[in-house]
């Protein structure tokens, strides 16, 4: 960045916070893949943040409007992340350059849950946590939610059946409705032969995957995904927030100053330069410690990242990719496509990662003693982007937390006496 060194709302109050820990950590501790015919390598894992915004417009295209929203989906998630998965597909089993090509959206069912499938008493656009097991819990049932995995056949499922452990994937019913053809077809190839010959597009499944199937599974020369070092995302854990009180503002200080006015000599007020409070603070946290910062600075038609900064003693865990999916998801929501920031030149390729490229049309510049180039982006849409149009609760809600009820939404439950 300017500086970076080394390294709609939801439908009832349960979906503001199920009790489980947001999404804001980077595991990458297990993500199976294959090699395809076509010489690509296929592999599945839980979303990243931005993941799962690009996941869902996939679902909004591949699916249409009447599917749950984006809010409810990420709530539960957050409850049990087996519920969701997604597909990407890379060049070769390096995993670098990666597209995102599928997902996996699944309801965990207790038998409470199972039961009220059965007799079709489950909201699906809102499904109660009482009808789904806890993480670590083993499911009575998995309902597919959806799922989009064009031309993978069996292969993703057998990805699938590879993530979640394949002796619980085999052992556990698979149920749902047969939504679209392509649905009705891998449910056909998955199943017992003549089992479902005769179902139709708005019928109900329940797969039990026969012998052949799982042998051909267990027989599928799947690539686990290569654990990191013990000293990186594994053993730690990652928070990303919005600095909204004074005392995240000044471990943001802090963080900047350990960094660039210490490590790097920057003078103070180069430094701190009459721009922190003109824009937004992005902090990443490293097991509950201050560890990483970017600075956001708001435009007409483009957002602009500044002061990206690590603490050394942090530069080998992952929080640098966490912070920059979030505050790069963050901006989408509020309607930024176009990304912009100063690199410093030496560091210049770090940002690739997320799309970002140099500008060839400029030249590098410098200031506070380094050469810069500017580097930009140009991201997809965001499905849910806040607009004039949005819920007017949401658009009072704190500041990057859109997605959780706050006291105002709260105080709009009560009967509105208008005081004078």
């Amino acid at each position: 960045m300017d500086k970076y060194d080394a390294a709609k709302s939801a439908p009832s109050n349960r979906y503001a916070d199920s009790g489980a820990t947001p999404q804001n950590t980077v595991d990458l501790a297990f993500e199976p893949g294959i090699k395809t015919p076509d010489g690509k390598f296929v592999f599945i894992k839980h979303p990243s943040p931005v993941e799962f915004v690009d996941g869902y417009a996939i679902a909004l295209r591949e699916l249409g409007p009447n599917i749950a929203s984006l809010d409810v989906i990420k709530s539960v998630y957050r409850y049990n992340p087996m519920s969701h998965w997604v597909i990407l597909r890379s060049p070769d089993e390096t995993r670098k350059g990666a597209e995102l090509v599928g997902f996996f959206s699944l309801l965990p069912l207790n038998e409470t849950g199972k039961a009220a499938f059965e007799a079709e008493k489950i909201d699906l656009k809102a499904p109660d946590f009482a009808f789904m097991v806890k993480p670590g819990e083993d499911p009575a049932a998995l309902y597919l939610w959806s799922m989009v995995m064009p031309g993978l056949g069996n292969v993703g499922f057998a990805l699938l059946a590879h993530a979640m452990g394949a002796d619980l994937f085999e052992r556990t019913p698979v149920t749902g409705w047969i939504s679209t053809q392509s649905a009705l077809d891998s449910i056909r190839r998955s199943s017992k032969s003549r089992e479902y010959a005769d179902a139709k597009i708005g019928s109900s499944f329940t797969l039990t995957f026969p012998d052949e199937f799982r042998v051909q599974v267990r027989a599928m020369p799947i690539v686990e995904g290569k654990r990191p070092p013990a000293d990186r995302a594994s053993k730690h854990r990652l928070e990303v927030k919005l600095v909204s009180t004074a005392e995240m503002m000044a471990q943001a200080m802090a963080i900047r100053a350990a960094v660039f006015m210490t490590e790097q000599n920057c003078p103070y007020d180069e430094e701190f330069d009459g721009n922190d409070y003109a824009g937004g603070h992005v902090l990443g946290f490293v097991d509950g410690q201050p560890a990483a910062v970017v600075r956001i600075r708001y435009f007409a038609d483009f957002v602009k990242f500044e002061r990206f900064a690590i603490l050394p003693r942090y530069r080998r865990t992952l929080i640098a990719r966490a912070v920059g999916e979030f505050t790069i998801e963050m901006c989408r929501r509020k309607g930024y496509r176009r990304m912009y920031a100063h690199l410093q030149a030496r560091l210049a390729g770090l940002w690739k990662r997320f799309g970002f490229v140099q500008l060839p049309s400029r030249r590098p510049f410098a200031f506070s003693d380094h050469e810069y180039v500017e580097i930009s982006a140009v991201t997809a849409p965001h499905p849910d982007r806040l607009t004039m149009e949005s819920d007017p609760l949401v658009l009072i809600r704190p500041e990057g937390d859109w997605d959780r009820p706050g006291v105002l939404d709260l105080s709009a439950q009560r009967p509105a006496t208008n005081p004078h």
